[in-house]
């Protein structure tokens, strides 16, 4: 089912696959620190509003780069498919500023690097990506949700290229190993 995955959010996890500290407004070690580590995640995602959820399973691990920045690398399972995920966030200068970036040819990205604002416990990044069943265009949105530093979800959703509605793709939760 991955194969035909227009998932440019799922597969594009790599830029944002990591918690969010609560404790400030401004990146600080702490920040990177509460997100570094080994992480496993699952969940469901669909490639289609009307399509079958297919079970997910994430792992990841997360290192700091400096204050502010951090590395990421895993890979992720979906239908007996494997893909790697590779990228990094960063904070820019504006303290709810942040760019993500991962391997383009991974989710067709239109972008190699995206932005996402910071409001509380969640980042919310927005690109535009390539369908790759239809090769339209889509957007996707993917929010990360930090619960605490043990624990945080990725929400993705993304435009249906046949309606142009959005839909929300799936959730998966993240746990540390």
């Amino acid at each position: 089912m991955l194969k035909k995955l227009t998932l440019a959010g799922a597969l594009s996890l790599a830029a944002v696959l990591a918690p969010v500290s609560q404790t400030s407004s401004f990146a600080s070690p702490a920040i990177f620190e509460n997100m570094s580590g080994k992480w496993r995640g699952k969940g469901l995602v669909k490639a289609s509003p009307k399509g079958k959820n297919e079970s997910i399973r994430c792992r990841m691990s997360n290192k700091p780069n400096g204050a502010s920045r951090i590395n990421l690398s895993g890979n992720c399972a979906v239908s007996g498919f494997v893909f790697s995920l590779n990228g990094f966030i960063q904070q820019n200068g504006s303290k709810n500023s942040y760019t993500a970036s991962m391997f383009r040819s991974l989710a067709n990205l239109k972008q190699s690097n995206f932005s996402g604002q910071r409001s509380g416990s969640k980042i919310n990044f927005s690109f535009k990506a390539r369908d790759r069943v239809s090769k339209q265009n889509v957007e996707a949105k993917i929010r990360l949700n930090s619960k605490n530093a043990k624990a945080f979800d990725v929400q993705i959703s993304r435009t249906d290229p046949k309606s142009g509605k959005i839909f929300n793709v799936g959730t998966i939760t993240f746990a540390k190993r």
